[in-house]
This record gives C-alpha cells, structure tokens and sequence, in this order.
C-alpha cells in the first residue's frame, strides 16, 4: 500500500512539473507561485495523509459491502464475462455518475457544503491547488470507486486509475489559457476551462459538476460551454473564505 501511495506522489509531482512549465508557458493569468506554493503544497501534503488513510478505508469498505453473494450475483449477470476494458469504462461512467451525483447535492445541502466548503476557498486555479480538500470531501470522493471492484477490475490496475485521477485533477485546475483546440475534448471530457466555470463566481456553482465526463452535465442541463464565455468573464472567489482552520480541513 506506501509503495502504491509513493508511486502516486511521483506521478502527481512528476505531472505537476510539466504542467507547471506549460503555465508558466501560456499562463491564463499571473499566479504568484512563490507565496502560493507554501499554502498549496501543504493542502497537498494534508492531502496525501488522508488518501493513505482511507486507502485502507476503502479496503476495509470493499470488503464490508461487496460480498461474495453479491460478486455471484453480478457474475450470473454475466458482466464480469465482458472484456476488461468495456467492464473499466463501465466502471468510469459509474464513478463519475457518482461523483456528480454527490457534488451537486454538496452543493445544495447547507451540511454536506462543509465538506466541500475548503477546495471553493480557492481564489485562483493553478495545478497545485486542486489538493485542496477536506477529510470528509476525500472520504465522500473515495465511496464512489467502489464500481471498480464491483466490476471485478483487479488491484494492479485501480494504481494506474488512481494515478489517472490525481493527474486528471492537477490537469482540470490548470492555469492555462482557453485554446479553441480544448472544445473537441469537451465532447465528453472535462478541460481546464470548463472546470473553471464551476470555480467561478460569475455563474453558479452547480455547473459544470462533473469530475471526468461531461455526459451528465449534459444530459441533465447543467453544462455550461466555455464557447460561449469568454475566460476574461472567469471571477474566482474573493479570497475571504480562504481563512484555513481545523473544522475546513476535516469538513465538518
């Protein structure tokens, strides 16, 4: 398990490096990366402590909720017979079926808001900043992956799928400027500049709410085009909620 979690903290850090180089590059706007790295690398360090304890959460939770009568059931359906690769995609859709499921109630639900409360206290993206979130927010992420054993995908490759979502996460919060190029991805993939509609104070906060696709927000109206926006509309929060205590970092 500390050699899985190692080698996704030099997977995020390794991505984040070129990531950084590419805003740097074409930044979106200025980030004054020396007094925010101390901030955001710890958020990141809070972080990596919790996904290492809920790792073995997760463990603990698989084996509490799946069973072998359920893994029978599943198995009479004849799904775990379906090639691997069309039984990951299935469980990507779920996850992210999930995760925009619970974000949008997070967003609705005055309680379950103080989970998520510390990631909005961001007042401007850059790929570090995506670390920022709280025990519960990680705990409330990690339920939804348990489609990836439900459908039989073996250890070995939910590494690879988690290094996938923390390099995904780094990527969504990039400080990029908005290329034309990105809207052909946003079909059904969430690009830097469709998550930043979801940070931004100029619209609401219950769009754009998906963490991977773009499927649900589309499917269920609250998709909103970066096309149709311009990025000099993007306003991100003001900076006041970013006092940073205990209770937002629990989420509680």
């Amino acid at each position: 398990m500390i050699t899985q979690m190692l080698i996704g903290l030099s997977a995020l850090f390794g991505s984040g490096i070129l990531f950084w180089i590419w805003e740097i590059k074409d930044p979106l706007r200025s980030v004054e990366y020396r007094s925010r790295f101390p901030i955001e690398f710890g958020a990141a360090m809070i972080s990596a402590v919790y996904s290492i304890i809920l790792a073995y959460f997760f463990v603990a939770l698989v084996k509490l909720t799946i069973s072998p009568s359920m893994m029978d059931f599943i198995g009479w359906t004849g799904l775990l017979s379906w090639p691997l690769w069309v039984r990951l995609l299935i469980a990507y859709v779920l996850k992210d079926f999930s995760f925009y499921v619970t974000h949008w109630i997070k967003h609705k639900n005055n309680t379950l808001w103080l989970t998520h409360n510390w990631h909005h206290s961001i007042d401007q993206l850059w790929w570090l900043a995506a670390q920022r979130e709280s025990l519960t927010d990680v705990l409330l992420y990690k339920v939804g992956f348990l489609s990836f054993p439900l459908l039989g995908i073996p250890p070995e490759i939910m590494v690879f799928v988690g290094i996938h979502y923390m390099i995904h996460d780094n990527w969504i919060h990039l400080n990029v400027r908005w290329r034309s190029w990105m809207k052909f991805i946003e079909w059904f993939y969430v690009t830097p500049r469709v998550h930043a509609i979801h940070h931004s104070q100029s619209g609401s906060v219950t769009q754009n709410l998906g963490a991977l696709l773009t499927i649900f927000d589309r499917l269920f109206g609250t998709y909103v085009d970066p096309e149709k926006l311009g990025s000099d509309q993007i306003e991100f929060a003001s900076g006041e909620n970013a006092l940073v205590t205990p209770r937002k970092i629990i989420g509680v």
